[in-house]
């Protein structure tokens, strides 16, 4: 199996109280990345990974936070780790706006 490169996005809803907690824990996490929303407790997340498995377990890892109320993967996409030229390859995504 060729090797990827896989990008996530995930919005995850905490308690305010615990939201610049939780978002100090997401950013030592390696390879997620806290964008903003933690005055409100919903946070935008990025996450770099090597597989769609590494995203799972990160996420199972981020439900398990004391004060996480949901974590939802809302953009995801992949391309191989060695593209020498830019390509859609595996765009997959979703949006929380109906």
């Amino acid at each position: 199996m060729p090797e990827e490169f896989h990008v996530s996005s995930l919005v995850i809803l905490c308690r305010k109280e615990r939201a610049a907690e939780i978002a100090a824990a997401l950013s030592a996490m390696d390879d997620m990345q806290v964008h903003g929303g933690v005055p409100e407790g919903k946070l935008v997340v990025t996450l770099e990974t090597a597989t769609e498995g590494e995203i799972v377990e990160r996420l199972n890892q981020v439900q398990l936070i004391s004060g996480v109320l949901a974590a939802t993967l809302v953009f995801h996409q992949f391309e191989p780790a060695h593209s020498s030229e830019a390509s859609t390859g595996g765009c997959r995504h979703g949006s929380l706006a109906s």
